[in-house]
């Protein structure tokens, strides 16, 4: 198959396999489409009324366990950090609350959906201290864990 995955379709195939594993989706948010859930920064970190807001990719629950997913089409370095302050930092704690309200979790995970190709692999190798997990999609959207920091999936 030739040709290229692309964010939309990382998307799709991510939360195909996820339904098909009996995770519940809570929300998810397609490339340019406006219709994610925006995580504000808590109020002592804003500086204005949208900036640093992050929307995730892909919200979903199975056993109390929470994952959100940053999906792109290559590897964004960017993309990495932003998990990584997710992850370490309380600075969504509110919007996050807010978000996950009326569901029964005790852990959140945070994580990359990305295409796979060995270049986009070894960038992800060099970084998996930033994130929980790794996901890829090959070409014919076939989803795999690439990395878990502990047992999610």
């Amino acid at each position: 198959m030739e040709g290229r995955v692309t964010e939309e379709q990382v998307t799709k195939s991510i939360l195909n396999w996820l339904e098909f594993n009996n995770w519940e989706i809570i929300c998810f948010d397609f490339p340019q489409s406006g219709t994610g859930v925006i995580l504000h920064p808590n109020e002592e970190f804003r500086t204005t009324k949208n900036k640093g807001s992050v929307i995730p990719d892909i919200v979903a629950i199975k056993d109390e366990l929470v994952v959100f997913f940053e999906d792109k089409d290559n590897f964004v370095m960017d993309d990495f950090i932003k998990v990584d302050r997710l992850r370490t930092t309380n600075d969504y704690s509110d919007s996050i609350k807010r978000l996950l309200e009326g569901y029964k979790y005790s852990t959140i995970y945070y994580g990359v959906g990305l295409p796979f190709s060995k270049q986009i692999e070894t960038n992800c190798n060099k970084n998996l201290h930033l994130v929980d997990f790794v996901v890829f999609v090959s070409l014919d959207y076939s989803v795999w864990v690439k990395y878990q920091r502990t047992s999610i999936f």
